[in-house]
C-alpha cells in the first residue's frame, strides 16, 4: 500500500515536471517591422513644373505602412514636412509662385506605429519649378516681316528703326516634324538679327508650313504629344542658339474641319509655356482676318488668348477672281476684322495687331503674277496717296490693282492706336524706301520716333 502511494507521487511529479519544462515552438507575436521606402512615380526625376499651379506628388504603396509623411526642399535631403500622415499614395497641393526657377527635391517616409525608416531621403526626386511669365509688352507694336529671300541691303536702316519687331520669314516645319531653315536665303537670320538689333528692334523667328499647302506638316507634327514636344525643343533651341527674342507662328490655317483646331491649341499652349519660362521669349501668331464665319475662324479658340503675347491679324487678301473693283484690304475690312476679334470674340486689345499689306492685288482676274509690291506700283505711276492704280504685269496690260496708300495706312494706324495694340506689315522689302514709305506714314501718325 505504501509503495503504491510512492509510485503515485512519483508519476504526478513527473507529469508536473514535463508540463513545466515543455517548450512552445511558436513565439508570441512581436512588434510589426518598420515599413520600407516608397518609389516616387510623379513628377519624374528632372521634370519641370510650373509655379503657381496645382501639382500632384505620387508614389508606390508600401506593405505595412499606415501613412506617409511628405518632405520637400531645396536640398537632396530635404527636412521640411509638406504633409503628415497621408493615407493614400499621392498628395496634391498648389506650388508657390517663385521669382525665378527653383530646383526642389521631394520624397516620402512610409510609417506605422513602430516608426519609419531613416534612409528614405536617399530616394528623393528632383524637379524644377519653372516661372511661366510672359516678357513685358513693348509699346505700340510696329511689326515688319522680312522674308529670307529678300536682299537685306535693299532696305535702309531707317526702315528697321521704324519697326520695333522684325519677323524673319520663314523657317518651316518639315516632313519629319522638325524645323528647317530657308534654302539659299538672300538674307541670313544672323544678318537680319544684327541689323534689327542695331536699330533697336526685337527679332522673332517666323515659322510656317513647309508642305506647300500651308497645313500638312503642321497638322502631322501637332497630332501627337511626342511630335509637339520634339518640335518645341527644336524651336526653343533655335531661338536660344541664334540669340532671338521670340517666335511667330504662321499656320495657314488650322480648322475645325479636320480637328487641327484642337492640336493648334495644344501646340500654342505648350510652345508658350516653353518660351515664357522665366520670362525669356515672346510668342506671336499670325491669324485669319476673321471676316468670314467657318472652321478656319473658329479654330482660333479664346482659350489661347492668355498664351500668346500678340496676334498679327492678316486683314488683307479679301479679293475675288470673278468680281471686279473689289479692294483686297480697304479701311472697312480693318474695322470689320478688329470689331470681330475685339468685340465679338473678346481678344484683349493689348494683344491685337492689325495687318497692313505693302503690296497690291487686282480683283476680277486671275492672281497669277499680278501681285505687285507697293514700291513697284509707285514705279509704274501709282500715287502714294491713292488706293488703286492702272499697271501692267504678268501678261496683263492696263489692269487695275488695289493697294494701301499712305492716307489709308495713316487711318488704319490711328484706328489700331485707338482700339488695338499696333500694326503689322507684310512685308518690309515691298515698302517704298523713301518719303512715300507706308511704315513712315504709320509711325508719323502714332508719334513713333525713328
Amino acid at each position: 500500500m505504501q509503495s503504491r502511494i510512492y509510485l503515485g507521487v512519483f508519476l504526478l511529479s513527473a507529469a508536473i515536471f514535463q508540463s513545466c519544462s515543455k517548450k512552445d515552438s511558436t513565439p508570441p507575436p512581436g512588434p510589426a517591422p518598420v515599413p520600407g521606402c516608397a518609389t516616387n512615380t510623379s513628377p519624374a526625376n528632372g521634370a519641370f513644373v510650373t509655379g503657381g499651379t496645382s501639382l500632384t506628388l505620387s508614389w508606390t504603396a508600401v506593405n505595412g505602412a499606415t501613412g506617409y509623411d511628405v518632405y520637400w526642399g531645396s536640398l537632396p535631403n530635404p527636412a521640411t514636412v509638406l504633409a503628415n500622415n497621408v493615407t493614400g499614395t499621392s498628395y496634391t497641393f498648389t506650388l508657390p509662385v517663385f521669382q525665378n526657377s527653383q530646383a526642389l527635391y521631394w520624397y516620402v517616409k512610409p510609417k506605422n506605429n513602430n516608426g519609419s525608416s531613416n534612409s528614405c531621403h536617399l530616394t528623393s526626386t528632383l524637379f524644377t519649378v519653372s516661372v511661366i511669365d510672359a516678357p513685358p509688352p513693348f509699346g505700340y507694336y510696329v511689326v515688319g516681316y522680312f522674308p529670307a529671300y529678300r536682299n537685306l541691303a535693299d532696305v535702309p536702316d531707317v526702315k528697321f528703326r521704324m519697326t520695333n519687331c522684325v519677323v524673319y520669314a520663314f523657317y518651316a516645319v518639315n516632313a519629319s516634324g522638325g524645323l528647317s531653315a530657308p534654302s539659299s536665303p538672300a538674307a541670313t537670320l544672323a544678318a537680319v538679327r544684327d541689323k534689327a538689333r542695331a536699330n533697336n528692334a526685337k527679332v522673332f523667328l517666323g515659322i510656317n508650313d513647309g508642305s506647300g499647302d500651308g497645313r500638312t506638316h503642321f497638322r502631322n507634327m501637332a497630332a501627337s504629344a511626342a511630335g509637339r514636344n520634339n518640335f518645341i525643343k527644336e524651336v526653343v533651341n533655335t531661338v536660344r542658339t541664334n540669340n532671338l527674342d521670340g517666335v511667330d507662328v504662321d499656320w495657314e490655317f488650322p480648322t475645325t474641319a479636320d480637328g487641327t483646331d484642337a492640336t493648334f491649341t495644344l501646340l500654342i499652349k505648350e510652345l508658350s509655356d516653353s518660351l515664357h519660362r522665366d520670362g525669356r521669349y515672346y510668342l506671336s501668331a499670325a491669324i485669319t482676318a476673321g471676316k468670314y464665319a467657318g472652321g478656319i475662324r473658329d479654330a482660333i479658340r479664346n482659350e489661347i488668348f492668355p498664351y500668346v503675347d500678340f496676334f498679327n491679324v492678316m486683314a488683307y487678301d479679301d479679293f475675288s477672281t470673278t468680281v471686279p473693283y473689289r479692294h483686297h484690304s480697304d479701311y472697312t475690312l480693318a474695322t470689320v476684322c478688329l470689331n470681330y476679334w475685339l468685340n465679338t470674340r473678346g481678344m484683349p486689345a493689348g494683344k491685337c495687331v492689325l495687318g497692313l499689306p505693302a503690296y497690291g492685288r487686282p480683283s476680277g482676274i486671275t492672281q497669277s503674277n499680278t501681285v505687285l509690291s507697293y514700291k513697284a506700283i509707285l514705279a509704274q505711276g501709282g500715287n502714294p496717296q491713292y488706293d488703286s492704280a492702272v499697271v501692267t504685269a504678268g501678261g496683263f496690260t492696263n489692269y487695275t490693282i488695289y493697294y494701301n496708300g499712305q492716307y489709308t495706312v495713316k487711318r488704319k494706324a490711328k484706328l489700331a492706336r485707338d482700339i488695338a495694340a499696333g500694326v503689322m506689315m507684310w512685308e518690309k522689302w515691298q515698302d517704298d524706301p523713301g518719303i512715300n514709305s507706308l511704315l513712315k506714314a504709320a509711325c508719323d501718325t502714332v508719334g513713333r520716333l525713328y
